[in-house]
C-alpha cells in the first residue's frame, strides 16, 4: 500500500496489510464479544474494508481478507467467525469500495445498496425462513419475548407480533442505513487521505436512479391488490423501498440547506427530530419520491433570472 503525506492514524492504517487486516480483525472480534457495542464496530469494519479497497486496490482487499478472517478465528477460538466476517463485514465493504471507485459521485454506491439489500431481503423471505412464510418470524419473536412475558403486558405483546412478519424488511432497511454511513465514512477518509480539506463526494449529490419509481408504484399496486401470504413479500419490498426513497429524501434536504446557506447546527437538529419523531422518516420518504419525479433538485439549484 502507498502512503501519502497527510493522514495521522489512517496513513498507519494503510502503510501495510497486516496493519489494516489484524485491525479490521480486533474491531470485528470486539463486535461479536460486546453486543451494546456490535453496531458502531460493525459499521467501522465495513467503512475500513471499503477504504482499503478504494484506496490500497482489489488485491490488498483480498489480503485483509484472508488476514482479517483468521486473525478474527484466533481472536474469538470460534472458526466460524472468519466466515462470518467475510460475509457480512468484508464483501459488503468490498462492494461499497468498488462503488466509490466506480463513479466521483454516489451512483455506484447507490446501485451496490440496491444489490445488497434486495439480496438480503431474498435471503430474509426466502432462504432463512425454509419455506415457512411470516409464521417462522413470529415464532423468532415470540421466542425473544419469552423472557419479558412477565414485563410486557399482552396488548405490548400482541402488537410487536403484529410487526414480526415484517422483520425482514426491517433488517435489510437497517443495512441500507448502516452502508450508507459505512459509504460515506470511506469516502471522508479517502478524502482526508488525501488531503483534501473539502469533501469531493457531498451526500447531498446522491440520487437513486429514475427506473425505480415504476417499482414503486408496482409494490404499492401488488399491496393494494393482493392478501394474506401473497402481499407479505410486497409489504417488506415496501419498507425496503421506502428506506431508498429516504436516502434521497435526506439527501435532497441536505442539498437545500447547503443551497440556502443555513447552519450545520440546524441539520443536526433535523436528525434529533427524526430520532425523536420518527413519523417524519415518512415525510423524507414522501420527498424522495417527489424530488426523484418532480426534479425538485434541478429546481432548486436553477439560477434565477
Amino acid at each position: 500500500m502507498t502512503a501519502q503525506p497527510q493522514g495521522g492514524v489512517l496513513r498507519w492504517f494503510l502503510s501495510g496489510r497486516w496493519q489494516a487486516g489484524l485491525s479490521i480483525a480486533v474491531l470485528f472480534s470486539l463486535a461479536g464479544l460486546v453486543p451494546f457495542l456490535a453496531a458502531p464496530l460493525f459499521l467501522n469494519c465495513v467503512a475500513l474494508v471499503a477504504l482499503v479497497t478504494l484506496q490500497a486496490g482489489r488485491k490488498e482487499s483480498l489480503e485483509v481478507l484472508v488476514i482479517a478472517g483468521i486473525a478474527s478465528m484466533l481472536f474469538t477460538f470460534n472458526p466460524w467467525f472468519g466466515v462470518l466476517f467475510a460475509l457480512v463485514a468484508w464483501l459488503p465493504g468490498r462492494l461499497l469500495g468498488e462503488g466509490l471507485h466506480w463513479d466521483t459521485q454516489w451512483s455506484g454506491v447507490v446501485w451496490v445498496l440496491i444489490g445488497l439489500s434486495l439480496l438480503i431481503l431474498v435471503l430474509m423471505l426466502w432462504v432463512v425462513p425454509l419455506g415457512a412464510g411470516p409464521d417462522f418470524w413470529q415464532t423468532q419473536m415470540t421466542q425473544m419475548l419469552k423472557p419479558l412475558a412477565k414485563e410486557i403486558s399482552k396488548a405490548q405483546m400482541a402488537a410487536v407480533l403484529r410487526m414480526a412478519p415484517l422483520l425482514p424488511g426491517i433488517m435489510a432497511a437497517a443495512l441500507v442505513l448502516l452502508w450508507t454511513l459505512a459509504a460515506l465514512l470511506a469516502s471522508r477518509w479517502y478524502e482526508r487521505y488525501q488531503g483534501l480539506d473539502r469533501p469531493q463526494r457531498v451526500y447531498g449529490s446522491l440520487e437513486l436512479p429514475g427506473v425505480l419509481i415504476w417499482l414503486v408504484v408496482a409494490t404499492l399496486l401488488g399491496i393494494s391488490l393482493l392478501h394474506g401470504a401473497l402481499a407479505w413479500p410486497l409489504q417488506n419490498l415496501a419498507l425496503l423501498v421506502g428506506t431508498w426513497y429516504l436516502l434521497q429524501g435526506l439527501s435532497f434536504v441536505h442539498l437545500w440547506f447547503a443551497a440556502k446557506g443555513w447552519p450545520t447546527m440546524a441539520l443536526v437538529g433535523l436528525y434529533i427530530a427524526l430520532i425523536l419523531l420518527s413519523q417524519l422518516l415518512l415525510v423524507l420518504s414522501v420527498l424522495g419520491i417527489l424530488d426523484r419525479v418532480f426534479h425538485l433538485r434541478q429546481r432548486l439549484l436553477r439560477p434565477r433570472s
